[in-house]
């Protein structure tokens, strides 16, 4: 509860909701790229006319709810975009908590200052999230062999479950690396460790709940607006819910990595801590 508390307090208590507003803009493009790419949606409308042992190809695609060609063309879109929005926020993020400004200074210098961490961050998690889907694809298909098409169905809600939760407790454990490799000039295995290392017991329960609570989030309100069938309002809502989650994962991180390692804040306001009496006419 304790970083998802400061995230929240640098994102909206902080300048009113600015700095939300501010990264959130420059998140939508690949929250948009993102839910074309891998729509949450499709799951409920998989499961509405789900049958028995599809293949790997079928499971993959949620037996072709998920358009491949589409999908095909969103997925290296979505990740251009994450690297160059994810460079912008990093950098406008890092240099407001280092010397207290928050203000977008010029987007492609912005994006060349964070562009090597940001790099070797999305490259990770890329490479995680295609094996997690291999993995669940396996399952799925695996499952699906039921003589059962209730236990198959419930099977693969709870293995789409596990993959999702599974995701993002990888994100959780390298939700330092970025400010690690950002501030301290490390190597890409350098920066993982030790940011690993710094989330031990209570840490990462905390820190766990601070990523998996807004990510469980989205995912149900996903799911909810994908039941209802409409494929225009899941791609618009799924965006908007993608491109609020990249925005605060991005702030969480670097706002943790100063509490964690205990230091000093720059962008606090004076009037934050101090009240300021009206001045009498």
């Amino acid at each position: 509860m304790k970083y998802f508390k400061k995230c929240i307090e640098y994102l909206f208590k902080l300048e009113h909701g600015k700095r939300f507003l501010i990264l959130f803009l420059f998140a939508v493009p690949t929250g948009v790229a993102a839910s074309v790419a891998m729509p949450f949606g499709v799951v409920t409308k998989w499961l509405s006319a789900f049958n028995e042992a599809p293949s790997f190809e079928e499971a993959w695609n949620f037996n072709g709810v998920v358009n491949e060609l589409v999908a095909g063309v969103a997925v290296p879109v979505c990740f251009i975009l994450a690297l160059f929005f994810l460079s912008v926020m990093a950098t406008i993020i890092a240099r407001s908590l280092r010397v207290g400004v928050f203000k977008p200074e010029s987007v492609f210098r912005d994006f060349n200052e964070g562009f090597i961490p940001v790099l070797h961050g999305v490259v990770v998690y890329f490479v995680e999230a295609l094996l997690i889907k291999v993995l669940m694809t396996l399952l799925l298909a695996l499952v699906s062999t039921s003589k059962s098409v209730w236990l198959a169905a419930t099977l693969s809600v709870l293995i789409i479950i596990m993959a999702y939760i599974g995701f993002f407790m990888l994100v959780t454990l390298g939700i330092l690396y970025l400010p690690f490799m950002s501030f301290n000039g490390l190597g890409a295995f350098a920066a993982f460790t030790q940011a690993a290392g710094k989330l031990s017991g209570g840490t990462y329960r905390r820190m766990s709940f601070a990523v998996l609570v807004p990510a469980a989030m989205v995912l149900v309100i996903s799911l909810s607006v994908g039941a209802a069938g409409s494929a225009v309002a899941s791609v618009i809502v799924e965006s908007l819910l993608n491109a609020a989650l990249i925005t605060y994962l991005t702030a969480l991180a670097f706002v943790s990595y100063y509490e964690i390692l205990g230091l000093q804040r720059e962008d606090y306001p004076r009037d934050f801590f101090y009240y300021k009496p009206p001045r009498r006419r």
